[in-house]
């Protein structure tokens, strides 16, 4: 009868928990902490002589003559007769876990296992440090045709390797090997090897959220981004993101301002309080007749809503609140119909582009089509979203979305005639794509734009962030060769900087310097969709705070009923503002700021108890001080930036 061995050797890794600066505390995890993990997939087996060995020490030697405490079923239907251990049910997956302690840095795992019925065949696991993070290898997987080993990092499993083609036969008695070396593990089946790979194990990269989200425009999650300058002051509609469940909610509508393009600000909501509907992709403002118009996508249809200002409130253009009661969609096919933008051409005509390639004429009030829909003839195929047109030196561009999520693109066609054509395709049409070496990750829906009194243009986009709903914008050149055509955008996370003199050129006191808070949450994996490059961490640290970037934060643990952050400014400051950037900001908050000498005796500087929805929470006060504190009473546990004046 053949045995199933199974050699590993794994180095051991200590991860040290981020503990604020500041804070007395130290976390480590006990060394060598391990599992070994027995289970199936759709499919019935048995185990036999299960044996671990660290170094020269059996940790494990199992025959399954009789119970032996360690064994902890998760899934499935696990019972120990006629000197086997059996597992009975049809479960995806079925698994039972030992955890164990290795002193040695190498240890070996041998194990006897036969499939008796079901679809596939059986999973063995190892390295596993936690629920989340762990080895398998999947013998008869892909119902019974393959061999693989696969890695769950961070809660996502995904192969390594090259898996090997096979079956496993009813019944039969195998033997297994697999030799891991550092990094490089050996898996062989009845002496036979099927698989060799390296590997580095589950510790995440060092923190370095500047790198992985860098200079944000906004500070927050938002999305679909379109921008207009009005009267010297910069207007960005966007959907609001982050409100954790997906494509069925949206954040608060709100209009984001700025005088500098670098500094932004919003205070409550863009539309009356009724408001209770999902508000995506609002259009670039338009202004006609005394009034400020937006197409915007409400609860999937595509509305039109007008406002005497452009803060708004918005309303109907009759004047009625908009609510699932009262909406109006607008008079076109509504079929598939999202992301609206409007197009103003040098004789005043108007024409409206949403998704799909679809477009339409406008008549003069705006509010209704002017002749039939038509669809714009492009190069590439599929899918598409987030269109644009912009006017240029008398050439007509035509942007169009392809893919989505972190593989989403930009393309484009050209006229030369008019905002609807004759198109033509330029050679190089993709302008954005995702750009593994700056961490850029699925340039989506946004905007096109040039200053007035400029003749630089920008693209304003949507990258994938923290993957789903959880996304933020970004600002970068858009350049043109002589002939018209445009040159492929270099994305980057650093920003473009103030495009106009800065509203308040006083230095911010907090940047870079040491922070101290109350709790920190554990680092997380960004959820990939498509592409395997996206490896993207999320530390959450306190220095998020005051290192002068949109794009970071700090969090507090879930389980923080009193989070705080404390800045040391190394010496004792003449302060007169403080600024402060809220997570989730559309949600609101309650919080108080305090002053101090020594770290010790602290005084009221200022805050609210009251829930308040803008940004950022703005407090004035002359005193001289070192520290100052932070306290959340209310609202997300987080902080994008804390600035001190």
């Amino acid at each position: 009868m053949k045995h199933l061995r199974m050699t590993l050797k794994l180095i051991a890794a200590t991860a040290v928990a981020f503990i604020p600066p500041l804070l007395a505390q130290t976390a480590t995890p006990a060394p060598g902490a391990n599992a070994l993990i027995l289970g199936s997939w759709k499919s019935q087996v048995e185990f036999d002589a299960v044996k671990i060995t660290c170094g020269k020490e059996t940790v494990l030697n199992d025959s399954f003559d009789r119970q032996q405490s360690g064994w902890k079923p998760e899934s499935g239907n696990w019972q120990i007769a006629n000197g086997v251990l059996i597992q009975s049910s049809a479960a995806t997956p079925a698994l039972t876990r030992y955890a164990f302690t290795c002193t040695s840095p190498d240890y070996t795992v041998d194990v006897r296992v036969r499939k008796t019925g079901g679809a596939e065949g059986f999973l063995i696991g190892f390295g596993a440090k936690d629920e989340r993070n762990f080895y398998w290898l999947n013998l008869g997987g892909w119902n019974n045709t393959a061999h693989c080993l696969e890695k769950t990092d961070d809660g996502q499993r995904h192969p390594i390797g090259t898996s090997s083609k096979g079956n496993l036969e009813k019944d039969r008695w195998y033997n297994v090997r697999i030799e891991v070396n550092g990094k490089q593990i050996k898996c062989f089946l009845d002496d036979k090897q099927i698989i060799e790979t390296t590997d580095s194990g589950f510790t995440l990269p060092p923190d370095n959220d500047l790198v992985n989200f860098g200079h944000a425009l906004i500070p927050d999650m938002v999305a679909d981004p379109s921008i207009s300058e009005i009267d010297g002051t910069f207007y960005l509609y966007a959907t609001t993101d982050g409100w954790g469940k997906g494509l069925s909610t949206s954040g608060m509508p709100v209009v984001w301002t700025s005088k500098d393009f670098l500094n932004w600000s919003f205070e409550g909501s863009s539309f009356p309080p009724d408001f209770d509907l999902k508000y995506w992709a609002p259009s670039t403002i338009m202004h006609r007749n005394g009034r400020y118009y937006s197409f915007t996508t409400l609860d999937g249809i595509i509305t039109v809503v007008v406002a005497d200002s452009p803060l708004g409130p918005f309303v109907a253009p009759n004047g009625q609140h908009v609510t699932k009661a009262t909406i109006q969609p607008y008079q076109i096919e509504q079929k598939s119909s999202i992301d609206a933008e409007v197009f103003t051409d040098d004789d005043g005509q108007s024409y409206m582009f949403w998704s799909r390639r679809r477009a339409v004429k406008l008549k003069p009030d705006l509010l209704s089509p002017d002749g039939p829909m038509i669809t714009i003839p492009t190069s590439r195929q599929g899918y598409s979203e987030g269109p644009f047109l912009v006017k240029r030196n008398g050439i007509y561009y035509y942007f169009y979305t392809l893919g989505g999520g972190e593989s989403y693109q930009y393309a484009y066609m050209m006229s030369r005639k008019s905002p609807i054509g004759p198109w033509e395709a330029p050679k190089d049409d993709i302008i954005a794509t995702s750009d593994l070496d700056q961490k850029v990750f699925g340039p989506g829906h946004g905007c096109f734009f040039s200053p007035k009194d400029s003749n630089q243009w920008y693209f304003v986009y949507l990258e994938y962030g923290r993957g789903g709903t959880n996304r933020q914008i970004y600002v970068d050149k858009m350049n043109f060769n002589p002939d018209g055509t445009i040159q492929p955008i270099k994305l980057t996370k650093t920003g473009v900087g103030a495009l106009r003199q800065l509203v308040d050129p006083l230095p911010n006191l907090a940047l870079k310097r040491p922070v101290a808070s109350s709790s920190v949450l554990p680092k997380s994996r960004v959820d990939l969709r498509k592409d395997q490059n996206l490896y993207r961490i999320e530390a959450h640290t306190s220095e998020n705070a005051t290192d002068g970037a949109n794009g970071t934060r700090w969090m507090a643990a879930t389980n923080d009923t009193a989070p705080w952050l404390c800045i040391d400014l190394g010496e004792v400051r003449d302060i007169s503002r403080t600024e402060t950037y809220f997570v989730k900001p559309a949600a609101g908050h309650a919080y108080k700021i305090e002053w101090s000498l020594d770290g010790k005796s602290w005084h009221p500087y200022g805050g609210h108890d009251d829930v308040i929805f803008r940004s950022p929470h703005v407090d004035r006060k002359s005193i001289r001080a070192r520290y100052m504190k932070l306290t959340i009473l209310n609202g997300e546990r987080g902080v994008w930036e804390f600035r001190i004046y």
